[in-house]
């Protein structure tokens, strides 16, 4: 027989749940009794790797899709014919992401495809998006290295600064491998995020995702890469940009080296936005000079290096703040204005490409 204890324990039990879905509801739309499912961690889409320390794991689902190759997005690869302009992307998390409500493939990298693919018909246009979150241009330099260049790109775009700066040059005790601020681990996720899921149970899912976030770090990259919190260095650290453009040189040089030609992409953002990275102890006011004189040396690095070596380098901005959903990672506005903005850029190394073929007796489709 229920006692008057239990009725009432029931009684607070249903008031909660009722609570938790009418929240939720008015937060995020929906209906308020659909079953929620917690999002599945973000590092299960990810996986150790012996020298690029990570890649995206393949065939993943979700706020974090990878194709069976492991690149960003759905879409896979054809077969290569004579007709087909391959495109490699290198960049981190804002060149990885997506808008979840267009789909896995609505990258910036991915919309570029599709409008290359109108102005070029009769080609097979691929965009390979080979970033990944938290990559800084040392992951992204290996990776091109043992993975990329396998698959003969025609194009290497690239898109990096945000996360050499704020998780490496600017982090204490900066080294030139960046060996300060890297190291392997596990990627096995805590057993916090492998409590059961209870879709029905609103409250609980809620809860379940609040101590996910709060104590199982899972969908914190960098502490699966790093030991944060840091300590910000004083000031920009001597090397420090140094470092970056050799790593961007060095990409630039494989990539010639292997028939490829670079791009390399000025990194934007929303300028006008007050930034204070997270994660380190001490020094918050000057961390904010000092990451944002790095930006801006960062980018005056590529546009030194592309200067140099003779390779395309392309000035994208400025944006508004509206094409960016947390100041750095574009909004659906802001990945159809990238996409649009590279599409123009390369549109005459997409087409010097296909006319070399052609002068050089390899049959192109028309």
């Amino acid at each position: 027989m229920l006692t008057l204890t239990g009725a009432a324990c029931l009684a607070g039990l249903a008031g909660l749940e009722l609570a938790a879905r009418w929240c939720r509801v008015r937060r995020f739309g929906g209906r308020w009794w659909q079953r929620y499912h917690v999002p599945a961690p973000k590092v299960i889409s990810f996986m150790g790797h012996p020298y690029a320390l990570y890649v995206k794991r393949p065939g993943c689902e979700g706020l974090y899709p990878s194709n069976s190759r492991g690149h960003a997005g759905k879409r896979e690869l054809g077969a290569r014919r004579a007709d087909t302009v391959r495109i490699y992307c290198v960049g981190g998390s804002t060149m990885e992401a997506h808008d979840p409500a267009q789909g896995p493939d609505s990258s910036w990298p991915a919309k570029l495809q599709d409008r290359l693919a109108e102005r070029f018909p009769h080609a097979a246009i691929e965009c390979i998006n080979a970033a990944a979150s938290g990559y800084t241009s040392v992951e992204s330099l290996i990776e091109f290295m043992l993975r990329g260049v396998d698959l003969r790109p025609d194009l290497l775009l690239v898109y990096h600064n945000v996360n050499d700066a704020w998780t490496c040059q600017m982090v204490d005790g900066f080294q030139p491998d960046y060996a300060h601020a890297r190291c392997q681990k596990p990627w096995n996720a805590g057993w916090i995020n492998r409590l059961p899921q209870v879709p029905w149970w609103m409250a609980y899912q809620m809860l379940r995702q609040w101590l996910a976030d709060r104590f199982g770090r899972a969908n914190g990259l960098l502490f699966w890469i790093a030991n944060p919190p840091w300590q910000a260095a004083a000031g920009v650290a001597p090397g420090a940009v140094k470092a970056f453009r050799r790593n961007i040189t060095h990409l630039v040089s494989v990539a010639g080296a292997w028939s490829c030609a670079p791009v390399l992409i000025k990194w934007e953002c929303d300028w006008s936005a007050p930034y204070h990275p997270p994660f380190y102890r001490q020094r918050s006011a000057e961390s904010k000079r000092v990451y944002r004189t790095l930006l801006e040396a960062n980018n005056a690095a590529l546009k030194a290096v592309a200067d140099e070596r003779g390779c395309r380098y392309l000035d994208v901005g400025p944006f508004e703040p509206g094409h960016f959903r947390d100041t750095m990672h574009f909004s659906a506005k802001g990945l159809d204005a990238m996409a649009e903005r590279v599409a123009r850029g390369i549109e005459p190394l997409v087409a010097s490409v296909l006319d070399a073929r052609v002068r050089g007796g390899i049959e192109v489709a028309s």
